[in-house]
């Protein structure tokens, strides 16, 4: 085949110089604005206050290749949201078609007198753009059945949205048709290669003259154009900005555990605590806040929200956001309660489950304990019934207010050691203050004794134990926190051990991912459940039962989604003979809340209904067991409450994982 036979992409086919002119300048001018709006939106987010982050680019990097372009986020729901990905990757690969084309043929083809579109590679590279674009038109299409045809109040059905979904079809579709008019009039032996088009021009262009063909041609494909460069040049003021804002906020996201809050570095020395205004937000606070894509997943997953409460997620991150872009004049503005209310702040479980689901990993949660700390230490605002708990921990150290020196005393009939200086042991015991004083979680204490003594390991109490208070300080009060995490910290520098063993999810994630962040507070910290499962795994527990048990698993929020823990209460229970784990619908990374914490379990909810009924109805009907295994003392406390409180649960038997195991012990 000669040169002149290859066959090549066509530049500007049946297109005017004059529109050849018009889309060069157009184009030059449409990527200005662009650009210029870009440079608006960084400014914006640098105008917050600085706050160092760890660069950490490999990590970042892998991060955001799973996240924003395997989008392994979104697509975790069913086959609904699978078409974000169509679109997202549909939209990708007619952009990279038509970088393609511009270096075709202005850098190809003007330059260097020969193009790359040739032979195979152009009628690969003609499907593989129909293939996209018929790819986002299907996206687009389930997009609008599933905001406007059915009855999800999670999606807003407005005519912004009919604009933003119609203008991407408009651009795909005027796209096809000038495609189709270019193959009817043209009529080339590749036409096969582009089968959306040639379909088109096989259905509705058939009957056309030449003539007609071609002057339809030119005056769509300028109206195509036209289009497509108003889209660039308006995406940094429409809803499409987040095409680069969600990326940028996935790519700098902490690489902190999940857990973890930060510290208030010399907080005796501090005026200001938490947030009350605007401009006391970090450069990273308002990159998350314009980097929302009004999804609402986080509000579709939130208990309290759920359960009838005032808490509406999406709506505290759109209200900051549009608080940042009125302007220096309301950045001194008070938040609460004349941007967000009180009573929502104030219900937060903390149990990450808008995290998890944002696809822009948005720290809603880090953004809400913000501003509680300004409620609680600069005007002494708590739910009700948290003021009183936090003197008791002030006061004797733990919750309940109960004596201190009864601290172990469900444990005086198990002959159980206490830590002495300059002896080492393999496991030091940390208890916490449920289990201690709670007549029911006193068992899950009692069964890890048990266990720990079957294990063959050295054991220890920490005869100084005292509250972490974890809670206070997701309910703002920062200071008490801090003087309790250095009283424990420097009792447990007493003592030599090489792990800590916690059961409770809210003293593991405290005592592994936030003591770090305190002189000496490095400690090795395992969950019951990995230590059982642990344990189970090199045949140093055996269990079995008596008869065939089904156990439907309420996964804690502080193991499940804070740390990871997911797979060691499975393990554990499958483990025994007789024994299968069963799963709720919403398990595992994507549990359900208890409703116990953020402080919520001292204080009175306002919800409609509780949200530990809520959850222990779904468990027993999802799994169709009437056991329910958990692996939180508080997640216990309030599933035995929801069986006090609905009289169809109270059939239902709940027991802690370590229970379970301790039972069957062989």
């Amino acid at each position: 085949m000669t040169e002149a036979e290859i066959i090549t992409r066509p530049g500007f086919w049946n297109i005017p110089i004059w529109a050849i002119i018009g889309v060069y300048v157009f184009g030059i001018i449409a990527a200005v604005i662009c650009a210029i709006g870009i440079r608006h939106s960084v400014l914006l987010w640098l105008a917050g206050k600085p706050e160092q982050y760890e660069k950490s680019k490999k990590t970042r990097w892998g991060f955001f290749c799973k996240e924003a372009l395997r989008q392994k986020r979104i697509i975790r729901k069913p086959l609904g949201s699978w078409l974000h990905f169509w679109i997202f990757w549909g939209f990708v690969f007619l952009f990279f078609g038509t970088v393609t084309a511009v270096l075709d043929w202005d850098i190809g083809k003007l330059i260097f007198g020969k193009q790359f579109l040739v032979g195979d590679t152009f009628y690969f590279y003609k499907f593989i753009l129909d293939a996209a674009g018929l790819v986002c038109l299907i996206g687009l299409g389930m997009a609008f059945w599933r905001r406007f045809c059915t009855q999800d109040k999670q999606f807003e059905k407005s005519l912004r949205f009919i604009a933003i979904l119609g203008s991407l079809a408009l651009i795909i579709v005027t796209g096809f048709l000038v495609e189709a008019l270019r193959l009817a009039a043209d009529q080339p032996e590749y036409a096969a290669f582009s089968p959306v088009g040639n379909f088109i021009a096989s259905v509705f262009y058939s009957g056309f003259s030449k003539e007609q063909l071609l002057a339809q041609h030119t005056w769509l494909w300028v109206f195509h154009g036209f289009i497509s460069l108003v889209f660039v040049a308006l995406i940094p003021t429409t809803y499409f900005a987040h095409m680069y804002k969600s990326p940028t906020s996935i790519y700098w996201q902490p690489m902190t555990p999940r857990g973890q809050i930060k510290k208030i570095n010399d907080i005796e020395e501090q005026e200001n605590f938490g947030i009350s205004k605007f401009e006391q937000f970090s450069w990273h606070d308002r990159l998350n806040f314009d980097s929302c894509v009004e999804c609402g997943r986080c509000t579709s997953v939130c208990p309290v929200n759920r359960a009838g409460g005032s808490l509406d997620p999406r709506e505290i991150i759109l209200s900051l956001r549009k608080r940042m872009n009125e302007g220096y004049s309301k950045m001194q503005d008070v938040l609460v309660p004349d941007l967000v209310s009180r009573d929502s702040l104030l219900s937060c479980t903390t149990c990450g489950a808008c995290i998890e689901q944002c696809p822009s990993r948005i720290e809603i949660v880090k953004t809400i304990v913000q501003m509680r700390r300004s409620l609680a230490l600069e005007e002494g605002q708590f739910a009700d019934g948290i003021q009183q708990t936090l003197e008791n921990i002030q006061s004797v150290g733990n919750p309940w207010g109960l004596d201190p020196d009864s601290r172990f005393d469900w444990a005086k009939d198990l002959d159980v050691p206490f830590a002495k200086p300059g002896e080492h042991y393999d496991i030091l015991y940390w208890v916490g203050c449920s289990a201690s004083f709670d007549k029911r979680n006193q068992k899950i204490a009692r069964a890890m004794v048990k266990i720990l003594k079957d294990s063959g390991l050295s054991f220890a109490f920490m005869k100084e134990e005292s509250c972490n208070a974890e809670f206070a300080r997701r309910v703002g009060e920062e200071y008490l926190y801090q003087l309790q995490t250095q009283s424990n910290i420097e009792n447990l520098r007493k003592y030599t051990f090489n792990r800590i063993l916690c059961h409770c999810p809210h003293c593991y994630n405290t005592l592994k991912n936030e003591y770090p962040e305190f002189d000496k507070g490095q400690f090795n910290v395992i969950s019951h459940v990995q230590f059982i499962a642990e344990q189970m795994s090199a045949g140093r527990l055996r269990s079995a039962a008596d008869k065939l048990e089904n156990w439907v698993i309420q996964d804690a929020c502080y193991y499940a989604r804070y740390n990871g823990l997911v797979n060691a209460p499975r393990f554990a229970l499958n483990k025994i003979d007789n024994i299968h784990a069963t799963e709720p619908k919403e398990c595992g990374v994507q549990t359900t809340c208890c409703g116990a914490g953020g402080g919520q379990f001292w204080t009175d909810t306002s919800s409609s209904e509780r949200l530990n009924v809520i959850r222990l109805k779904a468990l027993v009907n999802d799994s169709g067991s009437t056991n329910v295994a958990t692996c939180c003392p508080f997640c216990l406390s309030m599933m035995d409450s929801a069986k006090s409180q609905e009289k169809s649960l109270s059939h239902v038997t709940v027991c802690d994982v370590a229970e379970i195991v301790a039972k069957h012990l062989k």
